[in-house]
């Protein structure tokens, strides 16, 4: 590996140019300011040396080891690797040179000589390809098993909602209420939770009043215990794709970064084969200037996390295909690891489902992501009210400093209620009925002024 030192305008020029000279596939070191400009300085694979090309050096180095200090685990494993691929070498040639005079004198049948070829760079690249070929098989099966769990939600909610309509069209409402109850069966709720909601407005005679109670209950359904951002030990995000979760290892590791500095905070992206996935990854961290590594298996990850037992903060990024068996595997490590579900708020009851669907599971947090993207957070509001979940932090925009470390439900559930869209004629109505007060309010005032007004002075009353 060999680093190079690349100067730009900005830091987006410098990622394209270094991403244009040495690859998808370059690893960002360090990026700071020089003289107005953007440096960068990344690492550049070189090119594999042949046993030939590598004795000189690997002799200089075991020499150099062994009058200064003892070689260490890896240098004897190495030496030994080497010293085998040498003898594998010699009776590979030592077979082919037999074999003619073998199929000449005893006219037997052909030897077949076993030969171990050393992988081409196109053979390694049609390896990777194959790679991410599976990986988007699986994903494909994984969304169409998906789209089923949707439709068979669907069918449920479509049967409760028939087995609803008689009990609701037998429940009295007064007339100022119906709109309200219109707006709650239009809306996309689930029908246990519209059933509830509108049993608790039946009391009410009024817009306001009903829809204050809305929220009251609401807010009191959905409360959760609010726990602190995670700034230490080693922390797993998992949640299905597309949910935030590189952004959100990527606002966490800046906040930390921050505040214990960026050395003592590193990123670990797990078994990620998404296309341009690990060159996110290598961004975002870049931005906050915490280390970032891959581990494409469980071997790697134990042996990252024991070589950086030392930092901080771990985050471990995860991939949304096959979330089970990567968590499932990670906790095989028996470590102390925070688990985390990430999970946008405009989730179906489908994907929360399938989330948590396994009781096994411990979650350490819920963290919420795409508060600014969603309007009708109504499947996680039932979520919410049936199970007990602390909620950490919560993220909106697309900037990695957009992070809500106070996660508030109340404006979660405002948020709701103030996209029902209720009919053009009860806002019509209601604006008229306010004008109608007005009116009636200045006609009084101005009789009571009338009525007090004195001749002899000629003051009025306004």
């Amino acid at each position: 590996m060999e680093l190079k030192r690349i100067l730009a305008r900005n830091a987006r020029a410098a990622n394209e140019k270094a991403i244009a000279q040495y690859g998808s596939d370059v690893l960002v070191i360090s990026s700071s300011q020089v003289n107005g400009l953007t440096e960068l300085i990344v690492a550049v694979d070189l090119p594999a040396l042949t046993t030939e090309e590598a004795e000189p050096f690997l002799k200089t180095e075991f020499a150099n080891a062994s009058n200064k200090e003892p070689a260490s685990k890896f240098d004897v494993l190495l030496g030994q690797t080497l010293e085998d691929n040498k003898r594998q070498a010699r009776e590979r040639q030592a077979t082919q040179v037999a074999k003619p005079i073998i199929q000449v004198n005893a006219k037997a049948e052909p030897v077949k000589a076993k030969v171990t070829a050393k992988p081409t760079a196109k053979a390694k690249a049609s390896e990777a390809e194959q790679e991410i070929r599976d990986h988007e098989m699986v994903r494909g099966r994984e969304i169409v098993e998906l789209v089923r769990e949707e439709l068979a939600s669907l069918r449920r909610e479509f049967k409760l909602s028939q087995q609803m309509a008689t009990w609701q069209g037998t429940m009295p409402l007064p007339p100022a209420l119906t709109p309200l109850r219109d707006a709650l069966n239009d809306a996309p709720i689930p029908v246990a939770l519209r059933a509830l909601l509108i049993d608790s407005i039946k009391d009410h005679d009024n817009m306001a009043d009903a829809k204050l109670a809305l929220q009251n209950q609401l807010t009191h359904a959905v409360e959760q215990e609010q726990l602190a951002m995670p700034t230490s030990g080693v922390h797993v995000l998992v949640g299905p794709s597309g949910a935030g979760k590189s952004l959100m290892v990527a606002r966490l590791a800046q906040a930390a970064s921050l505040a214990h500095g960026s050395e003592k905070v590193m990123v670990i992206s797990y078994h990620d084969q998404r296309a341009g996935a690990w060159n996110q990854t290598q961004l975002l961290s870049a931005q906050s200037g915490v280390d970032s590594f891959r581990a494409i298996n469980i071997g790697t990850l134990k042996l990252l996390l024991e070589e950086h037992a030392s930092r901080r903060l771990i985050l471990i990024d995860t991939s949304g295909v096959q979330m089970q068996e990567r968590l499932n595997e990670i906790r095989g490590l028996q470590q102390d690891i925070g688990v985390h579900a990430v999970v946008p708020v405009d989730a179906s009851s489908a994907t929360l489902r399938r989330i948590f669907e396994n009781n096994d599971n411990t979650w350490s947090s819920l963290m919420l992501s795409k508060l600014d993207e969603s309007n009708q957070p109504w499947a996680l509001l039932q979520f919410l009210t049936e199970k007990s979940l602390p909620v950490s932090v919560a993220s909106q925009g697309d900037r990695t400093s957009d992070l809500v470390e106070e996660v508030a439900m109340a404006d979660l559930v405002k948020r709701a209620l103030d996209n029902l869209v209720l009919p053009e004629n009860t806002a019509q109505a209601e604006s008229a009925q306010a004008a109608s007060l007005g009116a009636l309010t200045v006609n009084k005032l101005q009789k009571i002024a009338a009525h007090y007004q004195t001749e002899s002075t000629g003051l009025t009353h306004e």
